[in-house]
């Protein structure tokens, strides 16, 4: 095997030039064109909301297919985009570290060129996961290198549509001003929220508010210092909680679940070949029912990295079959009432995920209605329903919304989804970064695919118009006089 090692840049700078490199010598074709209409010169081929791993990714994919006006709006901090450092609590990714996905096939524009440049192959054959902090520094990096746009502290407060075709985008801004952009598509990038709400039990409403915090929350652990911590749930997210408690000097964190024992199998490691990933949004409706069922019936446990760590710490206690009945403050401390008596806790965190459920969502009011639901489209057998399932936006292929009734939204199409609400529709893994590979490019497609039908009658026009000339008529003259 022939070293490759002088052939791999040693640098960021070096591997910034590799990327430009690379990009020039696929830069066909080159040439934009998506048209502008006479008075929407300010008018934007894409607005991108949630500029995390997603939202990048496709601006990038759509920069690669010529759409110029395409702008990805963030909520979070300048740098901070995505849950990696706000909070996400496990210490390494929970994929495997040779996932691709960003870089669209561009070796350059990888994880592991990123990785390697600064530490060299012998780091990255030492890596076994991709920490927090380094994929949140890749993804910033990624950012830079492609020149996406990417409106940091600008939160999507509200999306109108106007007429058939056109979107009116409201954002707020850092300083409290309000600006508004219209778009002719949108992409709902959004993450694990954005179709929904966090889930908290109805049990935490009478406790005090400095007293309990859901696993989403950013929480100041150093404030739990010789606490008793319960956490309700058994999630991947509760057992992050438990070890940044107990790393923090809780005196001990109780992780209490409804089930009699610990969820053992996750068949989402086994989704993870090219087939499943990339043609999941082919199969019928009842196939993808039945996966999606089948996935939440048997619930998904920690990945052992994250099992081994929180069980590693003496304080940590694992309390199957012990839900909490009521919530209730006595004497400076939270009792949780179980089946197996009461615990006393001097904080509680809920790790009670996440509901899918567009209505809740206050950005999308002027729209949700009009959404058409997996529970207005597909009938499950006697015994496969679920409530839960059926509130999932029903999307095509592309990943678009489709309308209940096309007479009221004919622009539903025109707004993709890549979120929570999206994996019943494109796949139980396409809103995770281990099917960026495959889902991205189907939302760029989608995309693509708009914008070009709706000029489709000015492309014709100007087709027919055009000479098209390969040769002038001077030099076949001059050549017929020979």
């Amino acid at each position: 095997m022939s070293d490759l090692s002088n052939a791999r840049p040693s640098s960021l700078e070096a591997l910034r030039e590799r990327v430009r490199f690379d990009l020039e010598c696929l830069n066909y074709p080159a040439r934009p064109w998506v048209r502008t209409q006479p008075g929407e010169e300010d008018v934007l081929d894409c607005a991108i909301v949630g500029g995390g791993q997603y939202g990048q990714s496709l601006a990038f994919g759509l920069m690669r297919e010529r759409v110029q006006r395409v702008v990805v709006f963030d909520a979070n901090p300048p740098g901070l985009a995505g849950p990696w450092l706000t909070f996400a609590r496990m210490i390494m990714l929970r994929t495997p570290k040779d996932l691709t996905g960003p870089d669209l096939g561009i070796g350059s524009l990888s994880f592991r060129a990123w990785y390697e440049a600064q530490h060299g192959t012998a780091g990255w054959e030492q890596l076994f996961r991709i920490s927090r902090p380094d994929w949140q520094g890749y993804l910033n990096w990624h950012r830079e290198v492609t020149g996406i746009d990417v409106r940091p502290a600008t939160r999507v407060t509200r999306i109108t549509p106007i007429g058939t075709s056109r979107f009116e985008i409201e954002v707020s801004t850092a300083d409290g001003s309000v600006q508004r952009f219209k778009t002719k598509t949108v992409v709902l990038a959004t993450g694990a929220e954005g179709s929904g709400a966090r889930v908290k039990p109805p049990i935490f409403d009478g406790i005090s508010s400095d007293r309990h915090a859901h696993t989403n929350d950013l929480i100041d652990f150093s404030t739990l210092k010789g606490a008793r911590v319960g956490i309700l749930g058994a999630g991947a997210s509760s057992f992050d909680n438990a070890s940044a408690a107990l790393e923090a000097g809780a005196a001990s964190a109780d992780l209490c679940f409804r089930r009699p024992q610990l969820p053992l199998s996750n068949p989402r490691r086994w989704m993870e070949f090219a087939g499943y990933l990339a043609h999941y949004p082919e199969l019928s409706d009842a196939e993808r029912w039945h996966y999606m069922k089948r996935l939440y019936d048997i619930s998904q446990p920690p990945p052992e990295p994250t099992f081994k760590k929180a069980t590693s710490f003496p304080g940590f206690r694992l309390r199957p079959a012990t839900p909490w009945l009521s919530l209730r403050e006595r004497h400076g401390a939270v009792v949780a009432e179980t089946p197996q008596g009461d615990l006393e806790f001097d904080f509680v965190i809920a790790g009670t995920g996440i509901v899918v459920d567009l209505q809740r969502r206050p950005e999308l009011s002027a729209i949700s209605p009009h959404i058409a639901l997996w529970g207005d489209r597909f009938q499950p057998m006697p015994g496969q329903e679920d409530t839960r399932l059926a509130k999932f936006p029903y999307l095509d292929r592309f990943g678009a919304f489709t309308a209940k009734d096309p007479a009221t939204a004919p622009w539903a199409s025109r707004i993709f989804a890549i979120f929570r609400g999206a994996t019943l529709s494109l796949g139980p893994s396409s809103a995770s970064n281990s099917n960026i590979r495959y889902t991205a490019p189907r939302i760029v497609s989608g995309i693509t695919r708009q914008l070009f039908l709706e000029d489709a009658a000015a492309t014709r026009a100007e087709f027919d118009l055009q000479a098209h000339h390969e040769l002038t008529p001077e030099a076949v003259s001059a050549a017929g006089g020979r």
